[in-house]
Formats: structure tokens, C-alpha cells, sequence
């Protein structure tokens, strides 16, 4: 009778238990919330420029919890992609309800006015041969319309060497830099190795040796005249013997309406002799 009792006992207690968790977990899904933000936007795809800021990426999208009503001052950019295409990429976006739901949505964001990494170079690419192995990236910078200054980011890769004649030797060296969004620019430039009778001998000074322009648009070139190189040193006009009447500008390689790179030549010449040149490279973009 007693064994018979306890299982009863047991049995009743089980049931309790039972009813009581089943009760507690009907009540916990009655009254707690588990879907997240629902967040929507007047365009899947939205055009910007790179000086846009986190606000600008939030036009026009609103976030709404069936609980908490509107959320969209929650909203946040949470991510972006790398570029789908150059200039395009995709944008996370996040809102929160007050029981820490996310709710997520992702879209299309272009820049308008992108443009690829820029190479600067404010001294030319000219050293005494049989020294010590130059610094080829000293005067070389490197500048994303996203990311700002990325010159630590610039890799330098070298390439065939050529002898020019008995004084100069000649060697080929690509820049190579990468911005957060997976834009790779790549830049071939030229080294010149000479000894000290020709590193010496005065040729034009540039501000830049390396030029963007829009493609349909025009250079200045005189204005990138600042006086002449010789030895590694740079003098104005003024002092020098020289003047910008001494310099000629050959620049009828460029093609302003094509893509590409160019080279420009800026030659010094006295009495009708040569003295000296230097390169500038013009890039002509998309």
C-alpha cells in the first residue's frame, strides 16, 4: 500500500512539474520578444561622394519593432564590402529593439567622384652608381580619396636593368598600393643609376613627377617648373645661369582623351646642346 501510494505521490509530482514548466515557457513565449527590427530603405542602391559621411549612408532608411515602434535612431553602418566593382561596393547596416534583437539589411553604395590611389613623387628617381642601394620610396607618396595618406601600404617591385651608356644604367621598378576597399594602383617608373659627371649636370626641376588629370581635361605644365636639378639639389632660376627660356616642353605623346599612361619630356638646352632632361609621367584617368 505504501509502494502504491509513492508512485501515485511520484506520478502527481511529475504532472506538476509538468503543468508548471509548460505554463512558464507558454508565458515566456507570450511575453517576450524575439524578432528583431524590420529595416527599410526608398532605393536598394544609393550614390555618394568618398567625403560622405556615416549619416549620409543612412539616407533614407527607417528601422520598425512590432514592440518598440520606431527604431531608426538605433540604425548603424555595420559593414562594408570590398568593391564589387571599382567605385561600388555593399553596405551592412544594423538596428536594435530594446531586447538587444538585430535586425540586419544590406544594399548597393557607389561613389561618384571615386578615383583610384595616387602616386606622388617630388624628386626624380636619379643616383650615384657604386654607392650604397638608395632608398627608391624616400620621395614617394602614396594618397586614397577614402583611406587618406597609404604610403606605408606602397610595395616596390624592380624589374630588368639596362644599360644606357658607359655613364648611366637604366632599371625598370613598379609601385604597387592597395586601399580597405581592395583598389590596387600600379605605377612603372624608371631608375637611373650615373656617375657623378652626369648626376651632376643641371637638367629642369619638377614640383611633381607624377600627374593625374580626368580624361577631357589639360595640364599646366609650366606651372610644374620649380628650377633645376643637379646632384641631387634643387636651385630656382634665380642664380643658376638658367632661365624657363632655356627649357622645352615635349608633351605630344599625350593623348588628354585617352586613358593611360604618358611620359612627358622637359628638356634644358643651351645654344642649341642638350644639357639636360626630366620625365614627368602623366596619368590620364577614366
Amino acid at each position: 500500500m505504501k509502494m502504491r501510494n509513492l508512485r501515485i505521490a511520484i506520478v502527481v509530482f511529475f504532472c506538476v512539474v509538468s503543468v508548471l514548466f509548460t505554463g512558464a515557457y507558454i508565458h515566456e513565449r507570450l511575453t517576450t520578444d524575439y524578432d528583431a527590427p524590420v529595416i527599410r530603405a526608398d532605393s536598394d542602391t544609393l550614390q555618394i561622394t568618398v567625403s560622405a559621411t556615416e549619416e549620409d549612408l543612412l539616407a533614407g532608411m527607417t528601422a520598425y519593432d512590432k514592440l518598440d515602434g520606431d527604431v531608426t535612431d538605433t540604425l548603424v553602418v555595420a559593414s562594408r564590402s570590398k568593391f564589387i566593382t571599382k567605385g561600388t561596393l555593399r553596405v551592412n547596416y544594423a538596428a536594435f529593439d530594446n531586447n538587444r534583437n538585430v535586425g540586419t539589411y544590406s544594399r548597393e553604395v557607389t561613389y561618384s567622384d571615386y578615383v583610384s590611389p595616387h602616386f606622388r613623387m617630388d624628386a626624380p628617381l636619379r643616383y650615384a652608381a657604386g654607392g650604397s642601394m638608395p632608398d627608391y620610396l624616400e620621395h614617394i607618396t602614396a594618397k586614397d580619396c577614402l583611406d587618406g595618406d597609404i604610403t606605408r601600404q606602397i610595395k616596390i617591385t624592380t624589374g630588368r636593368t639596362v644599360v644606357i651608356s658607359d655613364s648611366v644604367t637604366q632599371q625598370k621598378v613598379n609601385l604597387h598600393v592597395t586601399n580597405s576597399c581592395g583598389d590596387n594602383a600600379v605605377l612603372e617608373l624608371t631608375v637611373r643609376m650615373e656617375d657623378y659627371s652626369s648626376l651632376n649636370r643641371p637638367a629642369p626641376a619638377l614640383r611633381d613627377y607624377v600627374l593625374y588629370v580626368e580624361k577631357g581635361g589639360s595640364l599646366n605644365l609650366w606651372n610644374n617648373l620649380s628650377g633645376i636639378w643637379a646632384g641631387g639639389n634643387v636651385k630656382g632660376f634665380t642664380g643658376t645661369g638658367y632661365s624657363i627660356s632655356d627649357i622645352s616642353i615635349e608633351d605630344e605623346a599625350v593623348n588628354y582623351d585617352v586613358p593611360g599612361v604618358y611620359t612627358v619630356v622637359y628638356r634644358l638646352s643651351r645654344d642649341g646642346v642638350d644639357l639636360g632632361t626630366a620625365e614627368l609621367i602623366v596619368v590620364v584617368e577614366e
